[in-house]
């Protein structure tokens, strides 16, 4: 698999990928309308097509993760996983941030908490999670 950044160019198959798991996700327009500027964000390329994609956005010691998301067909393969170490190792880049935060689909929660990522608070649609990048932070 290889990510690389976003271009417009890959919209409609981020949005396949958003499509693929419609069950699990809302504002698939709020989505649409977000690839127009997303800043960091990725795709997961696969067999010859985006299966992923994400991003994240930095402010100070702070870092917000950003519509992750893998196409249904591919799902627990183990791409999540490499599409969310890619963004964090990103994020680690910076040296600045501390904590990760992201809100999570109820459905998924689980595989943040396999990742390290604890919930915060949440509702019965999703979870505000957060994961420290530093021992003493």
């Amino acid at each position: 698999m290889e990510i690389r950044a976003y271009t417009l160019a890959d919209r409609d198959a981020c949005l396949e990928v958003f499509d693929s798991n419609a069950e699990q996700l809302t504002g698939r327009e709020e989505f649409a309308a977000f690839l127009s500027d997303p800043g960091a964000f990725y795709v997961a390329e696969h067999d010859g097509r985006i299966v992923g994609c994400g991003g994240f956005a930095v402010q100070g010691a702070t870092a917000r993760l950003h519509w992750g998301i893998v196409h249904r067909s591919v799902q627990r393969q183990g791409l999540g996983r490499f599409l969310l170490f890619h963004r964090l190792r990103e994020i680690t880049r910076n040296g600045a941030v501390q904590i990760v935060g992201l809100t999570s689909p109820r459905a998924v929660v689980g595989f943040f908490v396999s990742q390290g990522f604890r919930e915060e608070v949440g509702d019965e649609h999703s979870a505000e999670m957060i994961k420290r990048l530093t021992v003493c932070a």
